[in-house]
């Protein structure tokens, strides 16, 4: 055999041993991918936890709690890891509450509840210019959101951004001290959005 046709022949093994290290490594990659990949977490925001505990209309009183419970399962492998955020009511518009939701972690095919709950400022709501129409209807319609803002971590190398949103429409029923909600759940990703809703209480 010839220098030149061993050349060649050594030359095709090296380009068999490259092309099936190739497809060795993209087997592996295919296997981490379908394994390792983070899918957005699956939302359902319970019935909102509504104590109204004191209401007058002459004078203007009103002492209320608004809850919104969200219990997040990831279905990933990944842990989903959340920043401190905000909770918020608003009032026709206008902002009467707030509360802190801490910072947390929802392990890999974990579920866990937020539970933010947030007081309502009487005097905020009794000086708007709706509080008097709606106090003698014997209903005050508030919005309760909780936003989370996390990412989903990769074999703690890569990252992936995820938000989740929770809208609840509350409907006190000051009177009968009872109410009511409808919440909407959306979970936003690089590539997608996903809502769910329409959940009521």
């Amino acid at each position: 055999m010839t220098q030149k046709s061993k050349t060649k022949k050594h030359h095709k093994k090296a380009c068999c041993l490259l092309l099936a290290a190739i497809v060795i490594l993209g087997i592996l990659a295919l296997i981490f991918y379908l394994v390792y990949r983070p899918r957005p977490p699956r939302i359902v925001a319970t019935p909102v936890d509504i104590a109204i505990e004191l209401f007058s209309l002459v004078p203007p009183k009103l002492k209320a709690l608004v809850g919104v419970h969200v219990v997040v399962y990831n279905p990933s492998n990944s842990p989903y890891r959340y920043g401190a955020s905000l909770a918020s009511v608003t009032y026709h518009g206008e902002h009467v509450g707030t509360s802190v939701i801490p910072a947390g972690e929802v392990g890999g095919k974990a579920t866990s509840v937020i539970e933010p709950e947030t007081a309502v400022d009487v005097v905020r709501v009794a000086e708007s210019p709706h509080f008097a129409d709606d106090a003698v209807a014997g209903v005050l319609p508030f919005v309760a959101v909780s936003r989370v803002e996390g990412k989903a971590l990769v074999l703690q190398a890569f990252e992936v951004s995820v938000s989740v949103e929770v809208v609840c429409l509350v409907e006190m029923y000051v009177f009968r001290g009872e109410s009511s909600s409808r919440c909407v759940s959306t979970v936003r990703t690089a590539t997608e959005t996903i809502s769910t809703g329409d959940r009521r209480a």
